[in-house]
């Protein structure tokens, strides 16, 4: 009988994911192409939750991958955005207060998410000419955090995202210190 524990079958009851390294991303400076600040879903998968997701689990994902923003979608149909902020304020608070959903457990991604028409977008067409400044014009003229890259049609329902921006990667990269 052998007794070497490499070549015993080994039985696990779940697995988890390691945590994602956010990627080193290269200093900017406000006259930068827009571009240079988006994460380009063509060459990185964008990272997703499902509408039914509790969550307080959305808000772990967010953390193990290094992200403060998760698309939701149900196939390959996106229907909103969640971020950290959406889940970490008061806006579960208010929602069981509108809702007869008491604990906070059982609020979920859909409950408190920005739905589709209400995300707020940027053609892929106006990236592609903007800068670094005209970006920081838009997140502070409307107060948010995040934008999606549209490309296509939007108001046809054959809008593809092609991409996300975070207010707080582009300010990061932009002050550090020398």
């Amino acid at each position: 009988m052998n007794n070497d524990a490499a070549e015993q079958p080994q039985i696990h009851a779940s697995g988890m994911l390691p945590m994602r390294r956010p990627p080193p991303y290269p200093d900017l400076s406000p006259r930068d192409p827009a571009v240079h600040a988006m994460t380009d879903f063509t060459d990185k998968c964008p990272i997703t939750v499902a509408p039914e997701r509790p969550i307080d689990e959305a808000l772990s994902d967010m953390m193990r991958f290094g992200v403060r923003a998760l698309l939701v979608n149900r196939g390959d149909s996106v229907l909103g955005l969640i971020t950290s902020y959406d889940i970490e304020s008061d806006r579960a608070a208010k929602f069981s207060q509108r809702s007869n959903i008491v604990r906070r457990e059982y609020i979920r991604v859909v409950d408190i998410m920005t739905e589709w028409d209400d995300v707020p977008t940027v053609d892929w067409t106006t990236m592609q000419s903007a800068r670094i400044t005209d970006l920081l014009e838009i997140f502070y003229g409307i107060g948010v955090m995040h934008l999606l890259v549209v490309e296509g049609e939007q108001g046809s329902g054959a809008a593809t995202v092609r991409g996300l921006v975070s207010r707080t990667r582009i300010e990061r990269r932009l002050n550090r210190p020398s």
